[in-house]
């Protein structure tokens, strides 16, 4: 089904996705019609890196992502979608979406999200279950969204 999402330029007003599981899962769950994605390009990005010692010193610094920590952030991604019980999405892509109406803003957005999580009892935690919620809580964002 990732093959049916468009590929273009960013939307208008439209959110990125974070590049993780949580984003992933979000495209998958608002869908096609509310999801859109446009080709990666070389990435200049700076990263933080931080390295801690043996004996407990750390120190950090900046620098510029590479190709190879593009490749393992996607793979994870990847990994997470799998494990999930969804398909692994198509690589090379910046994702955004459409917030759904009854939605603020994207921090109202991931902490409605937050939410569902933490309402999720302890015992029926696992991945597969964390996606449905995720999923239903997205999905009935959208649904809300139609009929407000």
């Amino acid at each position: 089904m990732w093959d049916t999402y468009p590929i273009g330029n960013r939307p208008l007003g439209w959110i990125e996705l974070s590049e993780n599981g949580w984003g992933a899962i979000a495209a998958w769950f608002a869908g096609p019609k509310n999801v859109a994605r446009e080709p990666m390009g070389e990435r200049t990005d700076l990263i933080k890196v931080k390295c801690e010692s043996a004996g407990g010193a750390t120190s950090s610094w900046t620098e510029t992502i590479t190709e190879a920590d593009v490749h393992d952030i996607e793979d994870g991604i990847d990994e997470y979608l799998l494990d999930a019980g969804l398909p692994a999405r198509p690589h090379g892509y910046r994702w955004f979406m459409r917030l759904p109406a009854v939605v603020n803003d994207e921090q109202d957005f991931w902490g409605r999200l937050n939410e569902a999580d933490f309402r999720m009892p302890h015992r029926d935690r696992d991945i597969i279950r964390e996606a449905a919620n995720f999923g239903a809580t997205i999905k009935d964002l959208y649904l809300r969204s139609t009929i407000e």
